[in-house]
């Protein structure tokens, strides 16, 4: 089963970032990050996080499903509605609280999107102990 690793927006401040990705509230037992158009074509197991081009952590993947408008809306940390919600028809990843943070440094290149990830064979390469 393969690993997937996204980007998080470098404009959210490393504040906000880590109150995201910490168990620290009850009331988000789901979190929700969209894939893009198109499902991933292998069954994947774990979302893994870079921000400002370190690997932060990882969530499981409970199941990964196609927005049929029926996805509860997104909530801000203050518990206000979010600006921004998920268009129709994207495909969505729902991962399970918590996020299970990296403690060691390692390193990834920020990008657009989403790849597939393998992180015991990136790990021990050059690009996974030096910032770039």
């Amino acid at each position: 089963m393969a690993d997937i690793i996204k980007t998080w927006p470098a404009c959210i401040p490393a504040k906000t970032t880590a109150r995201v990705f910490s168990a620290y509230d009850s009331r988000f037992t789901d979190y929700y990050f969209s894939v893009g158009r198109g499902k991933p074509k292998q069954p994947v197991r774990w979302m893994w996080f870079t921000y400002m081009g370190r690997i932060i952590g990882r969530f499981i993947i409970s199941g990964i499903v196609c927005n049929d408008g029926t996805l509860p809306k997104l909530y801000r940390l203050d518990g206000g509605e979010s600006g921004w919600q998920f268009r129709k028809d994207s495909w969505i990843a729902v991962c399970s609280a918590p996020c299970i943070r990296l403690h060691e440094r390692v390193f990834f290149s920020s990008f657009r999107g989403w790849r597939y990830f393998d992180f015991e064979s990136y790990r021990g390469s050059v690009d996974a102990r030096h910032r770039i």
